[in-house]
This record gives C-alpha cells, sequence and structure tokens, in this order.
C-alpha cells in the first residue's frame, strides 16, 4: 500500500493542484458561486407564480366546460 503523494481529489485545492489541504471552507467558495442561492428564491417564486396560473387557468376551463353539460 502507497502513501498519499498529496496530490489526491481530498487533498486538492479549487484550482486542482496539490494542496495542504488546509484552506477554509468559506475561502474556498468565494465569487459569483456563493450567490446561486438569491437565484434559486427567484426561480422558486416564478415557479410558484407559473403553477398558480396555470392551476387557475385549468379551474377556469374546467368550469367553463361543465357549464357546457350542465346547461
Amino acid at each position: 500500500m502507497s502513501t498519499p503523494s498529496g496530490n489526491s481529489p481530498s487533498t486538492r485545492n479549487s484550482t486542482g493542484t496539490a494542496g495542504t489541504g488546509t484552506a477554509d471552507a468559506r475561502t474556498a467558495d468565494a465569487g459569483p458561486a456563493r450567490t446561486g442561492g438569491a437565484y434559486q428564491a427567484v426561480a422558486l417564486v416564478l415557479a410558484l407564480i407559473v403553477i398558480a396560473a396555470l392551476a387557475y387557468g385549468l379551474v377556469q376551463t374546467a368550469l367553463k366546460a361543465s357549464a357546457l353539460f350542465t346547461g
């Protein structure tokens, strides 16, 4: 069994080069990737609006279709 060379995936830093493995997790994620939570929240709100609009349209269509059959 060989000893780790310092180039295993668990010891690489964010640039892909071998590191000491002691980098702080907060500094490794700095940059545009940290703003993903805001975009996910906006996407969720927009998805809920679209789903609500589709549900409203479906209910209105069902009401009009039922009016055709009930007279």
